[in-house]
């Protein structure tokens, strides 16, 4: 036969501390989805941030945050400029076209910039 094990009913102070614990779990797991949603929007904010602060100093411009990451942080706009004329201008990360997963968005050229040269093409023209 197996051994039996019997459970010992819990008197009064003990039955209210483990009821009491027991509470204070449950609400620490209900919490738990929204501290965790929370600590995400943190850590993607934070890394848009770290990528901006790069950006600016001069750094390389990889690995950057995706644009997923970006709008799940609350960085739903991104200043563009134009490396020939500095023109600046505003995309909205949202209207995005799909798939958001690609790393970079390349920076689109104004109207009155030239295209960039070639690698083919000699500088010398007569």
């Amino acid at each position: 036969m197996s051994p039996r094990i019997i459970h010992l009913p819990l008197l009064g102070r003990d039955r209210r501390h483990y009821v009491r614990e027991l509470r204070a779990a449950e609400q620490a797991h209900r919490e738990l989805p929204s501290r965790v949603e929370e600590a995400y929007r943190a850590a993607h904010r934070l890394a848009c941030h770290e990528w901006s602060v790069r950006q600016f100093i001069g750094g390389p411009a990889e690995p950057s945050p995706r644009i997923a990451d970006a709008i799940a942080g609350g960085c739903e706009l991104l200043e563009v400029r134009c490396r020939r004329c500095s023109h600046e201008s505003l995309i909205d990360l949202t209207e995005v076209v799909w798939p958001r997963e690609s790393p970079y968005i390349r920076s689109p050229r104004c109207c009155d910039a030239k295209p960039a040269r070639t690698s083919g093409e000699s500088r010398n023209r007569i």
